[in-house]
């Protein structure tokens, strides 16, 4: 059984179509945009610099989007919004604890994904119960942990 999510991620995961690691810190990255929001962001655009789950949570929860243009991803390979505004820059990327812990579930994921071919049917039940309270008891912690253990967050003002 899960644990029921808050209802930012719920509606991440809803948008997503599944619940997992990434999608949850894009939304931890787009939580973290809307604390340090200012008055003077107007016209905000962001830039994530890798394709991934992160992006349907920041979208989902900053509102930014490819659709208007207001947000691009390219292909740079790292987990970092970059917001550009008038009155400067917000960088805000996943620090290495982040990426350490998805990619922690993701090697678990492979581990118990081995052999799944041959595997019978109580097996798969079994490995994929024990994948679901991992990724439950995760998703818990990345929900709960602070800003300043998930994110690096580098803030530019001009003049």
């Amino acid at each position: 059984m899960t644990t029921p999510a808050p209802d930012i991620f719920a509606r991440i995961y809803a948008r997503h179509g599944h619940r997992c690691t990434m999608s949850t810190l894009g939304g931890r990255i787009g939580l973290a945009v809307l604390r340090l929001r200012r008055a003077e962001w107007e016209d905000v655009r962001g830039c994530y610099l890798t394709r991934t789950c992160a992006v349907d949570g920041i979208v989902e929860v900053t509102g930014l989007s490819e659709d208007d243009g207001r947000l691009q991803v390219i292909p740079e390979g790292r987990h970092l919004l970059r917001l550009e505004h008038a009155a400067g820059r917000l960088e805000i990327e996943l620090a290495p604890t982040a990426l350490e812990l998805a990619g922690n579930y993701r090697r678990l994921g492979y581990q118990l994904e081995a052999g799944w071919d041959d595997l019978d049917f109580a097996e798969r039940e079994r490995r994929e119960g024990l994948r679901e309270e991992a990724l439950d008891a995760l998703l818990v912690k990345l929900w709960e942990m602070g800003d300043d253990e998930l994110l690096l967050i580098r803030e530019e003002n001009h003049g």
